[in-house]
């Protein structure tokens, strides 16, 4: 807390919160219990617009109604671009990194005894989205590889 104290008015200049979670450690295992919710969202984006692709709706307006939703929390808003012009996109989060991050959660769970299997999960599709699109794609590249695993399901059609 003292040290906290004494860093406030630098971390004042970068952060509009400031949270003290306890001894020195804490901090990075609330950044890791947060990207799993990241994580977990950007998976469940991706499914839900190749879901909505695959019914017919256009990808846009598809976003739109996700966006307007309950489930239009900010990262929604910002990845939007990423998700709609993925090749038009600056990448902001590398695939590589994000396996990186799952990592570090799922074994981090580990050493803790807690089970995430969301996260497991998570990391095997973000892997095989790297070994797929390559690691260096932003990691909302996600939804391209589940379009294309799709389109390997269905095959070539008459």
């Amino acid at each position: 807390a003292a040290a906290l104290a004494r860093a406030r008015p630098a971390l004042e200049a970068l952060a509009t919160t400031i949270f003290h979670l306890g001894p020195l450690g804490t901090g990075a295992a609330m950044k890791l219990a947060v990207n799993t919710v990241i994580f977990g969202l950007n998976q469940a984006l991706a499914e839900s617009l190749v879901l909505a692709e695959a019914a017919g709706i256009d990808r846009a307006r598809a976003y739109d109604v996700l966006a307007a939703s309950a489930v239009g929390a900010p990262f929604v808003g910002y990845k939007r671009a990423a998700f709609l012009d993925p090749d038009g996109t600056p990448v902001a989060f590398a695939l590589d990194l994000a396996a990186k991050d799952l990592r570090l959660i799922t074994d981090f769970a580990g050493s803790l005894g807690v089970g995430l299997p969301g996260a497991m999960t998570d990391l095997e599709v973000v892997l095989s989205a790297a070994e797929a699109v390559g690691g260096g794609r932003d990691f909302s590249a996600v939804a391209q590889h589940l379009r294309t695993q799709r389109a390997i399901k269905e095959g070539p059609t008459a």
